[in-house]
């Protein structure tokens, strides 16, 4: 019994520790920018590709997009593919870019979330989250570039930070085989 006070102060500190979530950047840091909010709907055929890009980011370093995929299209060549980029400068394929993708690696629902790396051509990172998405369900994503060159990128309850050898000088927007709508994505910078 004298050692139940003990036993009692570690069981509760092991509760509360393991009820402790990591800290990850708020969207409290996150200042909107005028004009720079946008209601995208990415509505493509089977076997197309679509994109929308901002390359005017000025002083611009993080955005807050709510992502729903509301259909799937049927290719047989093609999967749907959904995917919001950072990127830097270089034309089409010789990119850069650091992404977050949604896709339907068996043609239905639920969809796979991954956090995508590409070097011009090449893929050089891909981690697949512990998130799946339904058709219709939205998927809040954060995302903020820093120098030296690092990438944070929240998707869900999910943060990873990544360093990254170029500087985001784009955002895009691309959809394959399906509907991909952002309601809103919102442009803006992060406060110190």
């Amino acid at each position: 019994m004298r050692n139940l006070p003990k036993l009692l102060t570690v069981g509760v500190c092991v509760v509360l520790t393991l009820g402790a979530r990591p800290q990850a950047p708020s969207t409290e840091s996150f200042a909107p920018s005028a004009n720079q909010r946008f209601y995208l709907d990415l509505d493509t055929a089977e076997g197309a590709y679509s994109q929308w890009r901002q390359e005017d980011l000025k002083s611009l370093n993080a955005l807050s997009a709510t992502i729903r995929v509301p259909r799937l299209r049927k290719d047989n060549k093609w999967l749907p593919v959904f995917t919001i980029w950072l990127q830097d400068v270089g034309v089409g394929e010789q990119r850069h870019r650091i992404g977050v993708q949604l896709t339907a690696p068996n043609r239905k629902p639920p969809l796979e979330v991954r956090i995508i790396q590409v070097d011009k051509k090449e893929l050089i990172g891909s981690e697949v989250l512990p998130i799946k998405i339904g058709l219709d369900e939205d998927l809040p994503v954060e995302m903020a570039w820093a120098t030296p060159n690092s990438v944070t990128v929240k998707v869900g309850e999910q943060t990873r930070k990544i360093n990254v050898a170029w500087a985001v000088e784009s955002v895009a927007l691309s959809a394959s085989t399906g509907q991909m709508k952002v309601n809103p994505l919102i442009l803006g910078k992060t406060r110190d």
